[in-house]
């Protein structure tokens, strides 16, 4: 199993409530139609930081869909919420999952 993490600064007044269901959209769709994605977990630090976890089974799945269709919908529904540039680290799950 791979994660990843990105540390999203949030801009004042971002709206939980859709960001939350956004995500849930999200993921859901993405475990029908990839199996190797596994879950997207948003940790709401306070109103100015959230904490975005992603895994999936294999690194090469993560680089493809990370790429090719998590990358374009976030830009698309998550971006207009930040309030600067994201903090992202991946790497290889060695204990629990």
């Amino acid at each position: 199993m791979h994660a990843i993490v990105n540390h999203l600064p949030m801009r004042d007044g971002a709206d939980w409530a859709d960001i939350a269901a956004k995500f849930d959209r999200f993921a859901s769709e993405m475990r029908a139609a990839h199996p190797e994605f596994k879950s997207a977990i948003v940790l709401k630090v306070d109103e100015h930081e959230s904490i975005l976890v992603v895994t999936y089974t294999d690194r090469e799945s993560l680089d493809r869909l990370s790429k090719e269709v998590a990358g374009p919908w976030f830009a698309q529904n998550i971006r207009p919420y930040l309030a600067g540039p994201v903090s992202r680290s991946v790497g290889v799950i060695v204990a629990g999952a």
